[in-house]
């Protein structure tokens, strides 16, 4: 009866200790760590291009590739950044707009 007791108990503690390494304050005491405080800055080259006449935004972005590898809703949302005027409107012979070629985005981590 006595090694059933002896092993049981040790059994608990051998559990508690283990939950306590894994999950208890030692292992948040060694691994804790400050946040880093990070700011994306997002930088953009563009080509300022004269709308013809029949030209699209797919013709306009065919005719100024972007070096960098980008899908189209990237490119679409840096396009109607840099031209938020024409949101939800048609592209008018002889207007100016800015098209994005690339975009360079830098972070920037302070403690």
């Amino acid at each position: 009866m006595r090694f059933f007791i002896a092993s049981v108990i040790i059994l608990i503690l051998a559990f508690v200790i283990k939950v306590d390494l894994q999950q208890g304050t030692i292992p948040m005491a060694s691994f804790y760590q400050t946040e880093e405080k990070c700011e994306q800055q997002e930088e953009l080259q563009y080509v300022a291009v004269q709308i013809q006449q029949d030209d699209t935004i797919y013709s306009l972005f065919a005719a100024t590739p972007s070096p960098v590898k980008t899908t189209f809703p990237e490119r679409l949302s840096q396009f109607y950044k840099l031209n938020p005027h024409l949101q939800l409107q048609t592209l008018i012979p002889g207007n100016t707009v800015l098209i994005p070629l690339i975009s360079n985005t830098t972070k920037i981590c302070a403690n």
